[in-house]
């Protein structure tokens, strides 16, 4: 990657190191779990960074590209915003907020079900269609770009990995605990 795009990033070591020197005061701690933790944040980040800085060209937020992409290839009618909000891959903040700005911005019309006066549909415009078939060419081009030092093989392991460590996620998530502890200043 081109160093004068992206600035040198110092987090990664700094937070290694902290882990490494902190953690082992803190019952629980396992280092390679932290490092774990630390670099799925970090990388997420940097993806991020990245992909919004293209994304901002064509006037898109990664939650406004993800509704985008859902409204594109999904049902002609549209999609309730209940389940559009159930869908999304970024921050499921407010769905509604997101559609207005969408609307605002003639991406997306609002639709009432005529079976249930309360639902409401989010349906993609001609505008927002023709903008989709331009950025996501450019999308799938820059993801294939930022990933190619990844072999085949490292790419299918990564996606097992992220699978496996998703399951575990998930199937531990009632594990978690939460105590508060109370210091005393005796």
């Amino acid at each position: 990657m081109n160093p004068s795009v992206v600035p040198e990033d110092r987090r990664e070591a700094y937070y290694h190191e902290r882990a490494r020197e902190a953690g082992p005061r803190y019952a629980g701690f396992d280092l390679l779990s932290i490092q774990i933790a630390l670099d799925l944040l970090y990388t997420y980040d940097i993806f991020h960074q990245l992909t919004g800085r293209y994304m901002a060209d064509y006037g898109l937020s990664k939650s406004t590209v993800n509704i985008l992409m859902l409204l594109r290839h999904g049902p002609a009618e549209g999609m309730q915003l209940h389940d559009l909000g159930e869908l999304l891959l970024v921050s499921r903040a407010n769905i509604t907020g997101l559609i207005d700005h969408l609307e605002e911005q003639g991406y997306v019309t609002r639709v009432v079900d005529t079976q249930d006066r309360r639902a409401r549909y989010a349906r993609i415009t001609k505008k927002a269609e023709t903008l989709m078939d331009e950025f996501i060419p450019v999308h799938y081009r820059n993801v294939r770009s930022l990933l190619q030092d990844l072999t085949r093989g490292e790419k299918e392991m990564l996606l097992a990995l992220l699978e496996r460590t998703r399951v575990s996620l998930t199937a531990h998530a009632g594990d978690l605990r939460s105590s508060v502890c109370r210091v005393s200043n005796d």
